[in-house]
């Protein structure tokens, strides 16, 4: 799992900030929006009431209407419409200026009588107000409609009339004014940007006295309710629905929810702005002050500690008497702390000299005394006259030159010997010289080294350069008699960790498959298992040898350079 990123010093401040805040800011939110809800109530219990009581107002011309049909409904020069009837009308209405006619149809619709006079032909069958009124069984008024016999628009009252069988026996109808309706819609105490419309079952507004734009209104809402809609013209509404007559019209009373809420949203937005301001200035102040008293002085000390880090413990102590206290002893203890370390360093640093002088004389000594030990050997070897002999002290005096190879690049190379280290490229190359002076009676016979350049530890080195030394003496030995030509060709290489040194030859070759119990095979099992690698060994008479040993390199630094020598 991921660790998750540290926070910095003044990102953290920022987020305790924040929480310190935040229950005040969600306070202020929650106040803010019980505050905006409790004026949207107030604002809503306003338009409920306004519509209603403009719908009571309205509703006195439909009473009126529906009062003086009944009685006409009844009378009995009316439903004659006869003589008499035109009359009767008259006299029923008197002078109310919200209706200007009444009429008397029969089942067909053709007008019998009226206030106004009227065109005989005219019939109110097609209508649709008469169509639904005829089907009615009681009063019923129409949407805004032209009046036929009026000659202005009006809403049509209508009561239907039965014969004494039940059957249809036409209608009386009156004619109320539209615009006497909207005056007194205007006439009634508004408020400055207010709009009353009636609107019919689905809210489309069939009469107002407005200019502006209004939407279509829910008229579920007829309960008094308070609700929004938005114009085309992109206006916000919010108004209450109250109803004027038999679920068929409908006051509405609106406002531009901009004007209501104005007041509300302007102290809503005073109440979000002031904890956000107040968080936006502690957040500026605490990047400021933490950027002037903290950060810059950690950056500088930061920079303090890395020059430390790099060895240079000169420092700056008056620099940070100017900077707060607590830093300030932290800038001291550092200076103190490094001017320890800087002690301890020299003390260290001849420790180690005088341990690399000492290490370096005794590989440089040991080299010297295997090398005089070699040419003991050499001397030994010039005065025996038993070639098995000479030939077994000529293979030791190879073995010993070969560990005084790794003691002489141990003291040379002063860098890897400091970690007991040898360069195998130098090492093999080095031995390939020793031993082809050693076999210089088989010239005829090429000794050729290549090695990548590769650090292995000396306990590594030791059995690789003992084992080469076998591998390529048996060659010398084994692999050309009476003074055959040929090559020999060692190789040391590594491939994803697994290092692989190979003695291979072009010589006579022998019987693989047949077990011998040599020494120098025995040796070279052996420095393979100290090792921890895999020795192999392919060869056949007549197709030479290839002595090749694999094991695996552990935590050595692999060098890409490629030497060779011959």
């Amino acid at each position: 799992m991921h660790s998750m990123r540290p926070v910095t010093l003044r990102n953290g401040l920022v987020l305790i900030v924040i929480a310190a805040l935040l229950p005040i800011g969600t306070l202020s939110i929650v106040q803010a929006l019980s505050t905006l809800n409790y004026s949207r109530t107030l604002i809503g219990n306003r338009l409920v009431t306004s519509a209603l009581a403009t719908a009571a107002r309205e509703r006195d011309p439909l009473v009126i209407s529906k009062q003086v049909l009944l009685t006409l409904s009844k009378d009995p020069q009316v439903v004659s419409g006869k003589a008499g009837c035109s009359a009767a009308l008259k006299a029923a209405l008197g002078n109310l200026a919200a209706f200007p006619n009444l009429a008397r149809s029969d089942a067909m619709g053709r007008v019998q009588c009226s206030i106004l006079p009227f065109d005989p032909t005219i019939s109110f069958a097609k209508e649709a107000w008469w169509q639904r009124g005829i089907k009615a069984q009681g009063f019923t008024v129409s949407a805004p409609v032209y009046g036929q016999i009026s000659k202005r628009r009006i809403l049509v009252g209508m009561q239907p009339i039965r014969a004494e069988d039940g059957t249809n026996d036409g209608a009386v109808t009156v004619a109320i004014d539209a615009s006497w309706l909207e005056r007194s819609m205007n006439a009634s105490e508004l408020g400055a940007d207010a709009a009353v419309a009636i609107v019919d079952k689905q809210g489309i507004v069939v009469l107002t006295s407005e200019n502006r734009h209004l939407p279509q209104f829910n008229v579920t809402y007829g309960d008094a309710k308070v609700a929004d809609a938005t114009a085309l013209d992109g206006v916000a509404w919010m108004y209450a629905v109250a109803p004027l007559y038999d679920h068929e019209l409908f006051v509405v009373y609106a406002e531009p929810t901009e004007h209501l809420m104005a007041t509300a949203v302007k102290q809503v937005r005073i109440s979000l702005l002031l904890p956000i301001a107040a968080l936006l200035i502690a957040c500026l102040a605490i990047w400021l002050g933490t950027t002037r008293l903290v950060l810059r002085w950690l950056e500088s000390l930061r920079t303090l500690a890395s020059q430390f880090a790099k060895g240079d413990f000169a420092g700056n102590a008056e620099k940070y008497e100017r900077a707060p206290r607590e830093l300030g002893l932290l800038s001291a203890d550092l200076h103190s702390m490094a001017r320890a370390i800087e002690t301890r360093d020299l003390e260290l640093q001849a420790a180690l000299n005088a341990k690399t002088a000492l290490t370096h004389d005794i590989h440089h000594r040991v080299k010297n005394n295997l090398q005089i030990v070699s040419s003991l050997l050499n001397l030994q070897a010039g005065k025996i006259s038993d070639p098995a002999a000479r030939e077994a002290l000529n293979q030791t005096r190879a073995r010993i030159g070969g560990l005084a190879q790794i003691h002489r690049l141990l003291y040379e190379e002063s860098h890897d010997s400091d970690h007991g280290n040898v360069n195998i490229a130098s090492l093999l190359n080095a031995l390939c010289v020793q031993l082809r002076a050693l076999h210089r009676g088989q010239g005829n016979v090429h000794l050729i080294c290549e090695a990548a350049s590769q650090t292995v530890p000396i306990n590594n080195a030791v059995p690789l350069t003992l084992l080469a030394v076998e591998a390529v003496t048996n060659a010398y030995r084994h692999g050309y008699p009476s003074g055959q030509t040929g090559k020999i060709v060692v190789q040391f290489d590594v491939v994803d960790e697994q290092a692989t040194l190979s003695v291979s030859d072009d010589g006579s070759g022998f019987d693989a498959t047949q077990k011998t119990a040599s020494m120098g095979g025995q040796l070279m099992e052996a420095f393979a298992q100290q090792l921890g690698g895999v020795l192999s060994v392919i060869s056949a008479p007549g197709n030479g040898t290839v002595i090749k040993l694999a094991y695996p390199l552990l935590h050595e630094q692999v060098d890409t350079e490629f030497t060779s020598g011959a």
